[in-house]
């Protein structure tokens, strides 16, 4: 199947051709003016005629606003303060009505071609709930970096580390009725949680296309904020698995020595990272009693936001096209990871 062939030939003689699948595509977005043209092009580039486009600008102040007013008619978008990435991405995924559902942070993007890649994918794997494909790392320039490590589902191998790469990910919309949509009480960690908990009883399925870029550089969040990502990962260790692996202690003792190597670069300096890496195994294990934080990120996991309160779907009313919504108090806005 070429580029521009999205349809599926019929057993049938004579018969039409099977309809594209429906994609809803939802783009987080906060102050991400230089990166949010490419990442918009990227999609609507696609020529796919199953997509449904939604941004959800966090009420920016540079750029983008006035960059989204540039692709009026081609696609939905509203800019206001919101609860934040997760909780963007949750309303993006309520007020769009597509088979199945992507988003793409804003400073990420699509490769040509993806979008038909993985809608074969799923059409191969009509009873997978996500597929994830390959993609790339580069820097804010869109250079590369290399290779995300991406490889076939086993969730024994996701205890050890995420090895899906989100931007490439194609979600079923039936998954989030099943188990619900992002956590809004993580602020890093949302998406790999989101693998886990579909992957506890969803087939999840690896398609052996390069679909996406995601872009890696010092001020995302997940870069600027490792010892916060740990933590989140830690719980989420203990939520799903009763304790965390060695990988996620050795990776927080990792992380602290190049915050403080001080602590380590003596001749004892080893017990200090035993001791590091025992603590933050502890602090993660189901059998102890977990702080008063912990458990209430720990209940909030047990609750996930649902994708209607019926398990229905059930889109919000549709905002006017470029419109900026009344902004409600004392709210943060989303932010691309």
């Amino acid at each position: 199947m070429g580029r521009g062939d999205h349809s599926t030939v019929s057993q049938f003689p004579g018969a039409p051709p099977e309809p594209p699948l429906t994609i809803s595509v939802v783009t987080p977005s906060l102050n991400q003016g230089r990166f949010l043209r490419q990442c918009v092009e990227s999609v609507l580039d696609q020529d796919y005629p199953g997509l449904e486009y939604l941004v959800m600008d966090g009420g920016s102040v540079d750029s983008s606003v006035s960059i989204l007013r540039t692709f009026e008619g081609r696609l939905r978008w509203r800019s206001q303060p919101d609860a934040g990435q997760a909780s963007a991405i949750n309303q993006g995924i309520r007020e769009t009505r597509g088979e199945y559902v992507l988003w793409l942070n804003s400073d990420d993007y699509l490769l040509p071609g993806a979008l038909d890649a993985l809608a074969r994918c799923a059409r191969a794997n009509p009873d997978a709930e996500m597929i994830y494909a390959r993609a790339d790392m580069v820097d804010q320039d869109g250079g590369r970096i290399r290779a995300y490590p991406t490889f076939a589902f086993r969730r024994s191998d996701l205890r050890r580390k995420c090895y899906i790469c989100q931007p490439g990910v194609l979600i079923k919309r039936s998954a989030f009725e099943r188990v619900g949509l992002l956590s809004e009480a993580l602020e890093l960690c949302f998406d790999y949680e989101l693998w886990l908990r579909i992957g506890r009883e969803g087939r999840l399925v690896h398609c052996d296309a390069l679909v996406a870029a995601s872009r890696h550089y010092g001020q995302t969040k997940t870069a600027s904020r490792r010892l916060r990502g740990l933590i989140e990962a830690g719980y989420l260790m203990r939520a799903h698995f009763g304790v965390a692996s060695a990988r996620w202690s050795v990776k927080w003792v990792v992380r602290r020595w190049s915050l403080d190597r001080s602590r380590f670069l003596t001749p004892i300096g080893w017990l200090a990272a035993l001791g590091s890496a025992r603590r933050y195994r502890r602090r993660f294990d189901a059998r102890r009693e977990a702080s008063v934080r912990g458990r209430r990120l720990l209940a909030a996991l047990e609750r996930p936001p649902m994708l209607s309160v019926s398990l229905a779907i059930t889109p919000a009313p549709e905002p006017k096209l470029g419109t900026p919504a009344p902004a409600p108090k004392g709210q943060a806005g989303a932010a691309a990871s």
